[in-house]
């Protein structure tokens, strides 16, 4: 791994560590769905600009289009809405610990849709290492008041959808410029959300102030527009177990950020759970031993 694509890494995983909170926060005043599809739709305006600057011939193959729509509808559509709608009824950092399983969905499906990337040792124990030490991290974090099985299941299906785009995106990455899949998956999630917010009523029920608004600019500004560009940017330098590593990393930092900045109490939980996180980073990161490609 380069300077650049670590560099790049971290601030992805630092940014998305912190989106949990904003997420929480947004739902405070705006409904799920309404929420995500301005969010999309103002990533998508942004982003445009940058893409007709660049004067570029949009593939619209029938592989590109499936790319477009598979990660539209599946991760940004069904995927994202599921968390919305979940993270209402448990806490931000349970919710982070579920997408934490990530790598293990995205190594166990790649194996069969990826002959570069079959499941490995070292894959499937980094991915259990990972979610242990999460685990252990906002073990002591997570009461069980707002803890609903409703809201972990339908974030457990999310994370489960969401690797199926992923692993499709890996293997026909080469077709497909990644600024390309970037916005067009986003302008059809905007297209599908809206319309779908008002069938429900939801914008009536928004309340608007100004804290509404910076955690709504939040998710779209950085925690849309920037770490998705440098996710399928990623694709290019980065295999797509590696990649899905960033749902590691997220809810450590989110515990380190609450200790240092909240003065949230630090305990043996935090340090093993790192430790156990990075020992996962290293496993799915390190190379495979020759002759031992498989499980």
């Amino acid at each position: 791994m380069t300077p650049r694509v670590f560099a790049l890494y971290v601030i992805l995983n630092i940014i998305w560590g912190s989106t949990w909170l904003a997420l929480k926060i947004s739902l405070d005043y705006i409904p799920p769905i309404f929420g995500l599809g301005l969010r999309f739709t103002f990533s998508a305006i942004i982003l445009w600009p940058i893409l007709l600057l660049r004067k570029p011939k949009i593939s619209l193959s029938s592989t590109a289009l499936k790319v477009y729509f598979s990660f539209s509808l599946l991760s940004f559509v069904v995927a994202y809405s599921l968390t919305y709608w979940g993270a209402q009824y448990i806490y931000s950092s349970l919710a982070a610990i579920i997408w934490a399983t990530l790598p293990i969905f995205v190594s166990v499906t790649a194996h069969f849709m990826l002959p570069s990337e079959p499941l490995t040792i070292r894959r499937l124990g980094g991915g259990l290492l990972g979610l242990a030490g999460v685990s252990l991290i906002v073990a002591f974090q997570t009461g069980a008041g707002e803890t609903h099985f409703v809201g972990v299941l339908a974030i457990l299906t999310a994370v489960m959808l969401a690797s199926g785009p992923n692993i499709y995106l890996k293997k026909h990455h080469k077709e497909v410029d990644p600024l390309h899949v970037n916005v067009m998956a986003q302008s059809i999630a905007a297209v599908v959300l809206i319309p779908l917010a008002y069938i429900l009523k939801e914008p009536s029920a928004t309340i608007w102030n100004s804290t509404s608004v910076l955690a709504l600019s939040y998710l779209a500004v950085f925690g849309t527009v920037i770490t998705w560009t440098i996710y399928f940017w990623l694709y290019n330098y980065l295999s797509v177990n590696q990649n899905s590593t960033h749902g590691l990393l997220p809810p450590v930092i989110a515990a380190t950020v609450g200790w240092v900045y909240m003065g949230e109490t630090i305990c043996m939980e935090l340090l093993g759970g790192g430790l156990l996180v990075r020992s996962g980073f290293y496993l799915i990161h390190s190379q495979q031993f020759p002759g031992r490609e498989g499980i």
